[in-house]
């Protein structure tokens, strides 16, 4: 199995270089054919053959080894090493405890090598570390959180996720590509709202919010995005009128707007876990005199609404007091002129999703990883990677009664064996004349 994903993997690396005019070069090194081969690679980039390996060099002189005086922090810059497992998608199988191999992953990782490769050193993308449970996911070693999978998608087009806390801070460092500030569990005091309001004014500033459906909107982060023209509602994205259950998950739908989502367009996914709805600001004339273009991400359809007494149960939708849909559950807007052909020198760019759980680790879905790393991308020029990845296979379990059952196996026993001797009848007495 090992050496039938190395087999894939070469031939997608080999894909790799025919597509791209004579500047990639693939070479395979076999450590039991080619003894010799295989420690001159060990020696150059200090390495052992305990399983399978991509080594991607963009470096000018590949015969430099790593790891003695000649090579330097910059050199190992442009080299990335990636474990053969790195290309396969695992998940939890039937029994929930065994892992097994859904997708294959190439073209992603491989796009995401020779990026980081070519382009050295991973820019700083920074988060609030002091905003929300970020430190308490970090101590949690157990098991994976939103943070971990925001860092495996950041890390795919070469961005490093870094920790900073805005209690005390003066600034946001100037080396930032972006900002984030997920899961908005604590409110932002009048100063660090000054410190995100200066950045947002700086030239080609990033921002990625997402909001946190067990927590209000706190008020200083509202204040900030209403002067954007964005508004988190006081509601809970639902289902309408299912009896006495009150159901969040929600069937969203990826709106038309940003050309770079162009791949997701009209598709659908499911979100898990609660949603808050957002709008857009209705003074078109305000927002044309900031040069704020806004554009919505993720809609629901008119199924949907949002419940503004979203504690008590059995929730019903009350026209008077709740949000009929469809409901707007993403949003992106670009502040400048969306025109220029200059617009990542001189625009600012801003993400709002009012939904956290799309991260979590076993609920997120390949189409809504692909979106995320899309976005990101797009806020930190980096638009060459965005689109969908690799498809994963994908298990659906029928519950099925017992009459259910019976028909089934009535048709699989009988009805099947039936159809098949009436199609070999017709063809007999077809031939027969």
């Amino acid at each position: 199995k090992q050496r039938t994903h190395a087999g894939v993997v070469l031939r997608g690396a080999q894909e790799s270089e025919r597509y791209s005019n004579g500047k990639v070069k693939v070479e395979y090194v076999d450590p039991l054919r080619q003894p010799n081969k295989a420690r001159e690679i060990s020696n150059i980039y200090g390495i052992e053959f305990k399983k399978n390996l991509v080594i991607i060099d963009a470096r000018e002189d590949t015969e430099k080894a790593l790891k003695t005086f000649e090579g330097t922090q910059a050199d190992a810059a442009h080299v990335r090493i990636l474990p053969g497992d790195a290309f396969v998608v695992y998940a939890p199988g039937p029994d929930g405890k065994s892992m097994k191999a859904v997708a294959l992953q190439i073209e992603d990782m491989m796009t995401a090598g020779i990026y980081g490769a070519a382009n050295g050193e991973p820019r700083k993308i920074y988060i609030a570390a002091d905003k929300s449970n970020f430190n308490e996911s970090l101590s949690n070693n157990q098991e994976e959180s939103i943070f971990t999978t925001l860092g495996k998608i950041c890390r795919s087009v070469n961005l490093q996720l870094v920790p900073i806390r805005m209690s005390g801070l003066e600034e946001i460092p100037e080396d930032a590509a972006g900002f984030m500030i997920i899961g908005s569990k604590y409110d932002l005091s009048p100063q660090e709202a000054e410190v995100l309001q200066r950045y947002w004014a700086r030239p080609n500033a990033a921002i990625l919010i997402m909001l946190e459906p067990q927590n209000d909107t706190p008020k200083q982060l509202y204040r900030f995005l209403r002067e954007q023209g964005l508004r988190p509602q006081n509601d809970r994205v639902m289902l309408r009128n299912r009896g006495n259950r009150s159901v969040f998950e929600i069937n969203s739908i990826f709106a038309p707007s940003l050309n770079c989502t162009r791949e997701f367009w009209n598709s659908s996914t499911g979100l898990e876990g609660e949603s808050i709805s957002l709008i857009l600001d209705s003074d078109n004339a305000a927002m044309e005199q900031k040069r704020i273009t806004p554009y919505p991400l993720l809609v629901t359809t008119e199924d949907y609404y949002g419940e503004t007494k979203y504690n008590q149960f059995p929730a019903q939708f009350d026209a008077r007091e709740d949000n009929p849909g469809p409901l707007m559950i993403g949003a992106a807007l670009i502040r400048g002129n969306a025109g220029d052909v200059n617009q990542n020198k001189t625009t600012g760019r801003l993400v709002l999703l009012g939904n956290t759980d799309l991260l979590q680790p076993r609920q997120i879905k390949p189409e809504q990883r692909d979106f995320m790393r899309t976005l990101i991308g797009w806020m930190t020029d980096r638009e060459e990677l965005r689109g969908l990845g690799s498809r994963h296979d994908l298990t659906v379990k029928l519950n099925l009664d017992r009459n259910a059952l019976g028909v089934l196996e009535l048709l699989t026993n009988i009805g099947l064996p039936l159809l098949a001797l009436l199609i070999a009848l017709i063809i007999w007495n077809t031939r027969r004349h």
